[in-house]
């Protein structure tokens, strides 16, 4: 009989069980349909990890899981979805009544994968916490693509706070997007971008730790950086995650044993591997970390993107075209002379459409302005690090300009 972990928050009391209710060894709790009829009895069950027979839960799952996903395009908010049972009616979840910054939503994202993350263990609900989480990013990169890029570079390359689910989630969303260019199936989409969220959960305090502060490497922290691919497969296996593909990926995100074989000879696993590697690796040289500044989209592209032969390879390009060479959330400078930061891919990778922050003189614009590097007059001369442009950025209100 194969078990599946089954959370204690479902449970209420004076109403029946869906299901057998079984401990770690099979063994029958709580028969289906019984009624829990105390909150001594509650208390019991939810002090223990909890599973069911799979072939019993998997209706019950599969309703979960349609009013998670009816709720999540309900616009609830994470603890609402999660939340979330089979019988609740998905008009009952309320939405917001004051509109969150997007800015707001992608730090409030951040926070709840840490949490997930954090309690990945079996019996625990950190498989239902991270699903909400990877199907919130994704409604809002649907709905707000550029402004979700934007504001996870901008962060990326200006602050080092939650480094490890902020890099997590720029990675999802970039390798999700490189995904559809290469027209990857959405069974693939989904583990590839469960494996983004994923891939560094064994280094998840050391990476955090090492963004914020120049402590030089020990060997034992070499050690776990070097084991952490291998280490992270096997606590989502442990912790029944279920995605056989996602698994293998976080495996093999730093395994280079594919060498230089073309795409269309690699399994599944190594395809969503090599992807989630080459993006890793652009999105941390665009992060920065309390020992260096960030590097430049265009340089960390050169070493990202490029094949053996100096040119973009399959992988290469497909990241290129997901984020563009200039990706919304860096700054550039104009032919004009005018300096500013990036709020939207444009119709080439090298064609950004750019808000205009500082003038050609050097003094900063009272209004923004919105530039189309399509015309010669404001092509894009070049990418421009952040601390050099003295202008803070009043996101929403450039946002807006698009």
């Amino acid at each position: 009989m194969n078990l599946v972990p089954f959370s204690a928050k479902y449970l209420r009391l004076h109403e029946p069980v869906p299901f057998g209710l079984r401990d770690a060894g099979g063994r029958l709790l709580l028969a289906a349909g019984q009624v829990l009829t105390g909150s001594q009895q509650l208390d019991e069950l939810s002090a223990q990890p909890l599973y069911a027979a799979e072939s019993e839960a998997a209706e019950w799952n599969r309703r979960l899981a349609a009013a998670t996903d009816a709720a999540i395009r309900g616009g609830a908010s994470i603890q609402q979805v999660a939340s979330v049972r089979p019988d609740l009616n998905p008009k009952d979840v309320a939405a917001p009544l004051v509109p969150v910054k997007l800015a707001e939503q992608w730090h409030e994202l951040a926070t709840a994968l840490e949490v997930a993350l954090r309690e990945m263990r079996p019996g625990s609900e950190w498989r239902a916490r991270l699903l909400a989480v990877h199907g919130l990013a994704r409604q809002l990169v649907q709905r707000q693509g550029d402004a979700s890029l934007y504001h996870l570079v901008y962060e990326a390359g200006t602050s080092t706070e939650k480094y490890s689910c902020r890099h997590a989630l720029l990675v999802m969303l970039i390798a999700e997007q490189a995904a559809a260019v290469l027209g990857w199936s959405t069974p693939w989409q989904d583990s590839l971008g469960r494996a983004a969220l994923t891939m560094n959960v064994a280094m998840l305090r050391l990476q955090d730790q090492l963004a914020a502060t120049d402590q030089r490497l020990s060997d034992a922290m070499r050690a776990e950086i070097r084991g952490h691919a291998e280490a992270g497969a096997r606590r989502l296996q442990e912790s029944a995650f279920g995605d056989a593909l996602a698994i293998e990926a976080v495996r093999l995100h730093h395994d280079a044993g594919d060498g230089d074989k073309p795409l269309d000879e690699l399994g599944p696993e190594r395809k969503l591997a090599r992807l989630l590697r080459r993006v890793d690796i652009y999105a941390a040289k665009i992060s920065c970390r309390a020992t260096r500044r960030p590097m430049s989209p265009v340089q960390a592209a050169r070493e990202a993107c490029l094949g053996p032969g100096g040119v973009p390879d399959e992988i290469g390009g497909a990241l290129l075209k997901a984020v563009g060479l200039y990706p919304p959330g860096s700054f550039v400078q104009l032919v004009s002379g005018e300096l500013g930061i990036v709020v939207a891919r444009g119709r080439r990778a090298n064609l950004p459409y750019v808000a205009s922050l500082v003038s050609a003189s050097g003094m900063p614009l009272g209004e923004p302005a919105l530039r189309d590097t399509l015309g010669a007059r404001y092509a894009v001369k070049g990418a421009v690090a952040a601390h050099l442009v003295k202008v803070r950025p009043q996101h929403e209100r450039l946002l807006a300009l698009m």
